[in-house]
């Protein structure tokens, strides 16, 4: 019998997998590629570091686990991959996932002996599920219905996996900008996945980002309950694959600023990793400030106020001017 190895995204979905009695090992892949400084080893002692340090200020993760955790699944990966006569991939649509796909297809394609057989399960939608997020949504009996489903990876789609994280992974958008103009639909959730990562970056309409813009539309002039907003935004913008501790890292970060552009009642700290939900939570709101309404209006700008210290792959966005910024007209990206 061949050897097989999936690699999936969630603790859940793998416990799910596991027991729907699929064949061969499981290798969960715990990873936020969509946050914090990037590179193309991602194993490399600095840029582990400084990820660790960016995860332990954006969600309280602590840096030692960070590290720990992050070399552990790399070696995971190196040692099941040398024993796998197949690896499957079980991949979503949404940039979360797709930025988690690009990076081991990228990956496998550079090893010097490449599993006999490398297979991809990737979807957008499960028949009977009226509104799909994820494969962890799924119960056992739904998941069986996916075995064996998975296609062969073809070459194409590693030298395109490949193609993104370079241009992820790069200091500056502009391989980014390129890529979007290409044929990227050897991947075919792909190009509206990093569409998404191109609205992470600024905007030079008010320097806020597509996240942050939305949370104030959203808002409007009342109040609006966290875990609502919460709610609605993952609805709306489910191609972002958003969980709960990058919400809130969303929120903070026109939160907790020079110039508050929300305001939070009920409480004053949302919750870090491990934490569990505050009491009456639930009766927790937010509402925009005054400040919030000029900048969702593009009378003031975000950035200018209150400055950025964030990552968009490889890109580091620092300071209150000459930052990378988003065009939405061109959707190309300027300095401002």
């Amino acid at each position: 019998m061949p050897n097989i190895l999936h690699i999936v995204n969630g603790d859940a979905f793998g416990d799910k997998l596991r027991t729907s009695g699929i064949d061969g090992d499981i290798l969960v892949w715990r990873e936020s590629l969509y946050e914090g400084p990037i590179g193309m080893q991602m194993s490399d002692s600095v840029l582990l570091s400084m990820r660790a340090a960016y995860m332990n200020r954006q969600h309280g993760i602590p840096q030692e686990m960070f590290k720990s955790t992050t070399l552990q699944q790399e070696k995971a990966l190196g040692k099941l991959v040398e024993n796998a006569d197949e690896i499957v991939l079980w991949f979503e649509h949404d940039l979360y996932d797709q930025l988690m796909l690009c990076y081991l297809l990228s990956r496998l394609f550079a090893l010097p002996i490449r599993p006999v057989k490398l297979s991809l399960l990737s979807i957008n939608y499960f028949p009977g599920v009226e509104f799909f997020h994820g494969l962890g949504q799924l119960n056992v009996d739904q998941i069986s219905q996916l075995h064996d489903k998975w296609l062969p990876v073809n070459e194409d789609q590693l030298l395109l996996a490949s193609k993104v994280w370079t241009a992820y992974s790069a200091s500056e958008p502009l391989l980014m900008a390129t890529l979007l103009g290409e044929d990227l639909s050897a991947l075919p959730f792909l190009k509206k996945a990093l569409q998404a990562n191109s609205e992470r970056y600024p905007s030079i309409q008010n320097g806020l980002n597509a996240m942050q813009q939305l949370i104030l539309e959203l808002i409007g002039d009342g109040e609006v309950s966290v875990l609502s907003l919460f709610q609605e935004v993952s609805k709306t913008a489910n191609h972002y694959g958003l969980g709960d501790l990058q919400f809130w890292a969303i929120v903070d970060s026109i939160r907790k600023c020079e110039f508050p552009l929300v305001r939070l009642a009920g409480g004053d700290k949302l919750p870090g990793y491990g934490e569990q939900l505050p009491p009456h939570f639930e009766k927790w709101r937010l509402q925009r400030t005054q400040m919030g309404k000029l900048v969702h209006t593009c009378k003031l700008d975000h950035l200018y106020l209150n400055g950025i210290d964030d990552w968009n792959g490889g890109v580091h966005l620092l300071g209150k001017k000459d930052i990378w910024r988003r065009n939405g007209i061109s959707a190309g990206f300027v300095k401002m």
